[in-house]
């Protein structure tokens, strides 16, 4: 498990570390967390109660109530700010329909922290030619192949803005600790998550 540096109270679980219940556990809680139906949308809630939401990022000023995000190659991408903390689903998909600008809408951004979680990276997110018209400068060519940053996007958001960013640096494709549904189709997650 990563513990974030950034972030006072967020961890990103890898395939060791087990069931959600299990990492529920190791970080202290007891089931008592709010999760997402996660369908690729744009979707934000704001969550009140540890129920799921049918969303790709939720976000809460509640204390206590940890935020999970379920990823195998997407961003998981948690925040925190004055105005509390959001976990949001993040794949090109999503992307594609602003949903990380729409997870900054709800946050203050002059206090604002990032955290990325591992996902597939552009050493091994081969795509099509096609991604190259929706997101021309975060696709790298190598060897007539085509690659796909997935946070590029956020990174230079982040530095022109000045906001304090971390990142693991884990790919979810490469790395043999973490699921992958790009690597071989699996069902299984990691589980972020974040809490006040």
């Amino acid at each position: 498990m990563i513990r974030s540096q950034n972030l006072n109270n967020a961890f990103f679980s890898s395939a060791n570390d087990g069931s959600l219940e299990e990492v529920l556990e190791t970080i202290g809680f007891q089931n008592q967390v709010a999760t997402m139906d996660q369908t690729h949308s744009s979707e934000i809630a704001f969550a009140d109660s540890n129920i799921s939401y049918k969303c790709d990022g939720i976000y809460t000023n509640k204390t206590k109530l940890p935020l999970v995000v379920k990823t195998a190659d997407c961003v998981p991408l948690l925040m925190e700010s004055s105005k509390g903390v959001s976990a949001t689903h993040a794949g090109w998909r999503g992307l594609e329909k602003s949903i990380f600008e729409k997870s900054l809408d709800i946050h203050e951004i002059s206090s604002l922290k990032i955290s990325i979680g591992p996902h597939a990276r552009k050493c091994c997110y081969e795509v099509g030619v096609e991604f190259l018209k929706t997101f021309n400068n975060s696709v790298n060519k190598v060897n007539d192949k085509y690659y796909l940053d997935l946070t590029k996007n956020i990174k230079q958001f982040a530095f022109e803005n000045n906001i304090n960013l971390e990142d693991t640096n884990v790919c979810t494709i490469c790395n043999k600790e973490y699921f992958s549904y790009r690597k071989n189709k699996t069902i299984e997650r990691q589980f972020s998550f974040i809490w006040i």
